[in-house]
Order: C-alpha cells, then structure tokens, then sequence
C-alpha cells in the first residue's frame, strides 16, 4: 500500500520504539493517522472514474502539508524522543507522496486556464485546481475624499490584504485588462513588498487557499513568518 511507510512508523511509535511518554505519543500517533488518511483520500481522488477528483486531491494534499508544517515540527522538537520520531516521519511522509505528487501535476497541468476574470469593478487570478479566486483586486475609496485604490487580497492571516495606489495602480489596471495573468504575476512581484503570494514560484501557478497549506509562525504574541505550501510541495514564505 502506497501509505505503508507512515503505518510502519506509527506502529514503532505504538511500540513505544521512541521512548516517548505516553501523552505525547498518542498524540504523534493520531497525526500519522491524520496525514495516513489525508493520502490515501488524495488517491482515491485521484483514482476516480471516469474523472479524478483534481480539487479534492490538491486539497488533501495541501492538509497533509500543513499537519507536517513548521508548527508540529517545532512541537515535535521539544523533546529528542519525538524529534526523532519526526525525522522518521519525514523521512515516511516523502517516501509516501512521491508516487502521487507526478500524478497529480500532471492532472493539474492537462486542466485548461481561464485567465483574468472580470466583475463589477473587480479582477481575480484563477487558481490552477478550481478556478476559484486566487487572487481579487477591487478598486475602491475608503472615502469621498479619499485617493482611489486597488485593493489585492492576500493569502496570509496576518495581512489580509494589500493597496496599491497612483501610477502603479493604473498601470496593473492596464495589465489586468490584456488577461497576460503571468505578465501580471511579475508586475506584482517586482513592485509590491508582498509581491503575489498566490503564485508557487516553482510551479509558477496560482492557488486559493484552500489548495494551499498556509501556516503561520508565531513566538507569543510575536508573529515571526507566514508560509504558503502548494498541493505539490513546494514551499514559500509569503509574510
């Protein structure tokens, strides 16, 4: 079974190979069991007939990169016991999705691109799996008085979303209305601080949220980095 690697791992961690207490390695085992579920549910999505489940896969997978993300990592890493169950489990975890991840790609990349789409006063950026809105720029005022502004929106918890104004705004309303989506994606890259966070730079698609894992990391109060992982993968940091 293509999710034999992590089963083997929960069992040593069942058999208490680790040496973890007793509390933490319930807890250990229960996520294997989240990220063993979310697999075989991205393959049985993937496998069916007459067509594979491409949204339903992306988002099982995006799950499974954010129950194996920076948070439980940390958390794993406070003892050496679980620290070496996490490397285990990593170790499991690539060994598990290598022969889904070329499956998927290629089901994402054979699905066919909308481009910008257009509402009233309002541009999106598909996403590659749903077409859902990826990325939203409204033009809008805060006020009467107020300078007009395009209001993107952003993948990140932490900033919702960002203005552009002046020149830059109406020279991205120029480009939003040729639907050049990765003409677009580099003007915001190369003039916005947040540049455009929906993007993957190695699959250079667009995802929502909902087919990307996104995670912030926190230390108290203090927010430290926000990371966005593609259903492939792949990973970056977005705030």
């Amino acid at each position: 079974m293509p999710t034999d690697a992590l089963r083997a791992v929960r069992d040593r961690i069942g058999a208490g190979e680790f040496g973890m207490d007793e509390r933490m390695q319930q807890a250990v085992a229960g996520r294997v069991d989240d990220l063993i579920e979310s697999v075989t549910a991205a393959e049985r999505a993937l496998a069916k007939l007459p067509l594979p489940s491409v949204s339903d896969a992306a988002a099982k997978m995006a799950y499974l990169f954010y129950a194996s993300g920076h948070g439980w990592k940390r958390y794993l890493a406070e003892s050496s016991a679980s620290a070496a169950a996490g490397i285990a489990i990593g170790d499991a975890i690539q060994t598990t999705i290598a022969p889904i991840l070329p499956i998927l790609e290629q089901e994402i990349a054979a699905r066919h691109s909308t481009g910008v789409m257009v509402r009233a006063g309002t541009w999106a950026l598909p996403c590659a799996v749903c077409d859902s809105d990826a990325v939203s720029m409204t033009r809008t005022k805060v006020g009467p008085a107020e300078q007009e502004q395009l209001v993107i929106t952003s993948l990140s918890p932490v900033t919702v979303f960002r203005p552009v104004t002046g020149p830059r705004m109406q020279d991205l309303i120029v480009l939003l209305d040729t639907s050049d989506v990765e003409t677009i994606i580099n003007y915001l890259r190369e003039t916005q601080p947040g540049g455009c966070d929906a993007a993957c730079p190695e699959c250079r698609r667009l995802y929502c949220k909902t087919h990307y894992a996104i995670e912030a990391q926190w230390s108290g109060s203090w927010h430290e980095a926000t990371y966005a992982t593609c259903p492939l993968g792949h990973e970056h940091e977005i705030d």
